[in-house]
């Protein structure tokens, strides 16, 4: 194995975490790594954003929910078919009680 191919993740995984655990460092407690849930934040950002501490994910893509009146249209659109399913299932429910 070429160790000058590997990135500075995979050598933290294949050989510096591992040795880590060997001379009994608390993985739990003592080891991050860095992955897509799991990122380094500097002091300075966060004196930046004023002590916030809620800072999204730089890992993931923002979310697009769509356009807010497309959306209406397709809500009415369900609700008005559960009224119907509704309003539907309450006849065939009265037509049971009457036989």
């Amino acid at each position: 194995m070429d160790k000058r191919s590997l990135s500075e993740r995979d050598i933290c995984t294949k050989f510096i975490t591992p040795a880590l655990r060997r001379s009994g460092w608390d993985e739990m407690r003592q080891i991050r790594e860095e992955c897509d849930r799991a990122w380094k934040v500097s002091a300075e950002e966060i004196k930046d954003r004023g002590c916030n501490l809620d800072i999204k994910n730089p890992h993931t893509a923002g979310e697009d929910l769509g356009d807010p009146e497309a959306l209406l249209e397709e809500l009415t659109s369900a609700e008005a078919e559960v009224a119907s399913v509704r309003d539907e299932l309450k006849g065939v429910l009265a037509e049971a009680l009457l036989r």
